[in-house]
Protein backbone atom coordinates (compact mmCIF):
# COMPACT_ATOMS: atom_id res chain seq x y z
CA UNK A 1 0.00 0.00 0.00
CA UNK A 2 2.78 2.75 0.80
CA UNK A 3 4.44 1.10 -2.38
CA UNK A 4 0.97 2.14 -4.62
CA UNK A 5 0.73 5.21 -2.80
CA UNK A 6 4.47 6.69 -3.88
CA UNK A 7 3.58 5.68 -7.03
CA UNK A 8 0.73 7.57 -7.21
CA UNK A 9 2.51 10.61 -6.22
CA UNK A 10 5.70 10.14 -8.50
CA UNK A 11 3.20 10.29 -11.34
CA UNK A 12 1.53 13.10 -10.26
CA UNK A 13 4.56 15.09 -9.83
CA UNK A 14 5.70 13.95 -13.04
CA UNK A 15 2.63 14.61 -15.02
CA UNK A 16 2.75 18.55 -13.73
CA UNK A 17 6.39 18.70 -14.07
CA UNK A 18 6.24 16.66 -18.15
CA UNK A 19 3.42 19.33 -19.27
CA UNK A 20 5.68 22.43 -18.35
CA UNK A 21 8.83 21.46 -20.28
CA UNK A 22 7.62 20.61 -23.38
CA UNK A 23 6.45 16.91 -22.65
CA UNK A 24 3.00 16.39 -24.16
CA UNK A 25 0.51 13.79 -22.32
CA UNK A 26 -1.94 10.76 -23.36
CA UNK A 27 -0.87 11.18 -26.79
CA UNK A 28 -2.88 7.98 -27.54
CA UNK A 29 -5.60 10.97 -27.62
CA UNK A 30 -3.91 12.38 -30.92
CA UNK A 31 -5.74 10.67 -34.11
CA UNK A 32 -2.58 10.67 -35.83
CA UNK A 33 -0.46 8.38 -32.96
CA UNK A 34 -0.09 5.07 -33.94
CA UNK A 35 1.77 2.33 -31.38
CA UNK A 36 3.60 1.07 -33.93
CA UNK A 37 3.62 -2.40 -32.18
CA UNK A 38 6.70 -4.51 -32.33
CA UNK A 39 7.12 -8.43 -31.36
CA UNK A 40 10.36 -10.30 -31.07
CA UNK A 41 11.80 -13.17 -29.96
CA UNK A 42 14.78 -12.82 -27.47
CA UNK A 43 18.03 -14.76 -26.92
CA UNK A 44 21.02 -14.66 -25.10
CA UNK A 45 22.82 -14.88 -21.94
CA UNK A 46 21.66 -13.82 -18.19
CA UNK A 47 24.35 -14.11 -15.40
CA UNK A 48 22.60 -14.95 -11.88
CA UNK A 49 24.39 -13.54 -8.89
CA UNK A 50 24.31 -16.94 -7.27
CA UNK A 51 28.35 -17.61 -7.24
CA UNK A 52 26.78 -21.46 -7.83
CA UNK A 53 24.81 -21.11 -10.67
CA UNK A 54 26.82 -18.74 -12.97
CA UNK A 55 25.83 -17.25 -16.27
CA UNK A 56 23.57 -19.46 -19.44
CA UNK A 57 21.29 -18.63 -22.35
CA UNK A 58 18.18 -17.04 -21.66
CA UNK A 59 14.97 -17.35 -24.37
CA UNK A 60 11.87 -14.55 -23.91
CA UNK A 61 9.89 -12.64 -26.04
CA UNK A 62 9.11 -8.82 -25.87
CA UNK A 63 6.42 -6.80 -27.07
CA UNK A 64 6.83 -2.86 -27.67
CA UNK A 65 4.37 0.02 -28.74
CA UNK A 66 4.78 3.90 -28.73
CA UNK A 67 3.88 4.91 -24.88
CA UNK A 68 0.70 6.28 -24.82
CA UNK A 69 0.77 8.24 -22.00
CA UNK A 70 3.85 10.65 -22.69
CA UNK A 71 5.53 12.05 -25.45
CA UNK A 72 9.39 13.73 -24.68
CA UNK A 73 10.22 16.97 -25.91
CA UNK A 74 12.61 14.70 -28.73
CA UNK A 75 13.13 11.24 -28.92
CA UNK A 76 10.26 8.67 -28.11
CA UNK A 77 9.47 6.45 -25.26
CA UNK A 78 8.52 3.30 -26.15
CA UNK A 79 6.87 0.84 -23.76
CA UNK A 80 8.74 -2.62 -23.48
CA UNK A 81 7.08 -5.79 -22.03
CA UNK A 82 9.28 -8.60 -21.73
CA UNK A 83 9.14 -12.70 -20.80
CA UNK A 84 12.07 -14.52 -20.19
CA UNK A 85 12.65 -18.21 -19.05
CA UNK A 86 16.44 -19.19 -17.87
CA UNK A 87 17.38 -22.76 -16.75
CA UNK A 88 20.83 -23.81 -15.17
CA UNK A 89 22.14 -25.89 -12.80
CA UNK A 90 18.83 -26.40 -10.63
CA UNK A 91 17.46 -22.91 -11.23
CA UNK A 92 14.73 -21.78 -12.80
CA UNK A 93 13.46 -18.52 -13.38
CA UNK A 94 10.59 -16.86 -15.38
CA UNK A 95 10.63 -12.86 -15.39
CA UNK A 96 8.04 -10.62 -16.57
CA UNK A 97 8.95 -7.29 -17.40
CA UNK A 98 8.01 -3.54 -18.28
CA UNK A 99 11.03 -1.56 -19.17
CA UNK A 100 9.77 1.54 -20.82
CA UNK A 101 12.50 3.24 -22.81
CA UNK A 102 13.64 6.53 -24.23
CA UNK A 103 14.68 6.05 -27.64
CA UNK A 104 16.81 8.79 -29.28
CA UNK A 105 18.52 8.43 -32.95
CA UNK A 106 18.26 9.31 -36.81
CA UNK A 107 16.63 7.24 -39.36
CA UNK A 108 16.22 3.39 -39.01
CA UNK A 109 18.87 2.65 -35.97
CA UNK A 110 17.49 3.83 -32.63
CA UNK A 111 19.07 3.48 -28.88
CA UNK A 112 17.67 3.55 -25.45
CA UNK A 113 17.59 3.71 -22.41
CA UNK A 114 15.69 3.86 -19.09
CA UNK A 115 14.51 1.43 -16.31
CA UNK A 116 11.95 -1.08 -15.22
CA UNK A 117 10.15 -3.17 -13.20
CA UNK A 118 9.40 -6.65 -13.24
CA UNK A 119 8.06 -9.84 -11.84
CA UNK A 120 10.75 -12.94 -11.04
CA UNK A 121 9.49 -16.36 -10.33
CA UNK A 122 12.09 -18.64 -8.93
CA UNK A 123 12.25 -22.67 -9.48
CA UNK A 124 8.21 -22.46 -10.84
CA UNK A 125 7.44 -25.94 -11.06
CA UNK A 126 8.63 -26.60 -7.14
CA UNK A 127 5.34 -25.89 -5.26
CA UNK A 128 7.97 -24.06 -2.43
CA UNK A 129 8.79 -21.49 -4.94
CA UNK A 130 9.72 -18.28 -4.90
CA UNK A 131 8.41 -15.23 -6.16
CA UNK A 132 9.68 -11.58 -5.88
CA UNK A 133 9.03 -7.96 -7.43
CA UNK A 134 12.52 -6.16 -8.98
CA UNK A 135 14.26 -3.22 -10.59
CA UNK A 136 16.12 -3.20 -13.91
CA UNK A 137 18.04 -0.54 -15.44
CA UNK A 138 19.10 -1.41 -19.18
CA UNK A 139 19.97 0.11 -22.69
CA UNK A 140 19.02 -0.99 -26.15
CA UNK A 141 20.10 -0.24 -29.74
CA UNK A 142 17.22 -1.03 -32.28
CA UNK A 143 16.69 -1.21 -36.20
CA UNK A 144 13.45 -1.02 -37.82
CA UNK A 145 13.49 -1.57 -41.67
CA UNK A 146 9.76 -1.76 -43.02
CA UNK A 147 8.33 -5.11 -41.12
CA UNK A 148 11.97 -6.35 -40.18
CA UNK A 149 13.60 -5.32 -36.65
CA UNK A 150 16.30 -6.54 -34.75
CA UNK A 151 17.93 -4.91 -31.92
CA UNK A 152 19.89 -5.62 -28.82
CA UNK A 153 19.98 -4.92 -25.36
CA UNK A 154 21.41 -4.92 -22.01
CA UNK A 155 20.18 -4.74 -18.76
CA UNK A 156 21.12 -5.38 -14.63
CA UNK A 157 17.95 -6.91 -12.70
CA UNK A 158 18.02 -6.37 -8.63
CA UNK A 159 15.52 -8.53 -7.14
CA UNK A 160 14.01 -8.00 -3.84
CA UNK A 161 15.98 -9.70 -1.06
CA UNK A 162 18.91 -9.80 -3.87
CA UNK A 163 18.16 -14.07 -4.43
CA UNK A 164 17.91 -13.35 -7.92
CA UNK A 165 20.20 -10.59 -9.24
CA UNK A 166 20.92 -10.98 -12.81
CA UNK A 167 22.85 -9.21 -15.31
CA UNK A 168 21.07 -10.03 -18.68
CA UNK A 169 22.26 -9.40 -22.30
CA UNK A 170 20.18 -10.18 -25.37
CA UNK A 171 19.54 -10.06 -29.33
CA UNK A 172 16.26 -9.57 -30.51
CA UNK A 173 14.88 -10.40 -33.80
CA UNK A 174 10.91 -9.69 -34.85
CA UNK A 175 8.17 -8.03 -36.84
CA UNK A 176 7.21 -4.24 -36.54
CA UNK A 177 3.10 -3.93 -37.30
Amino acid sequence: MKTAFTMAVLCAGLMGTAQADGWSMMPVQDPDWSPDFTLAATAGPMNVDVSEVGSDTALGAQLSLNCPWFTPPAGNIRQQFNFNRFDNDGLKLQTFEVNPRWYAGSGNLTYGVGPGFGYVRANPEDDASDSMWAFQLGTDVEYRQGALFAGASVRQQFTRGGDADNLLGQVKVGVNF
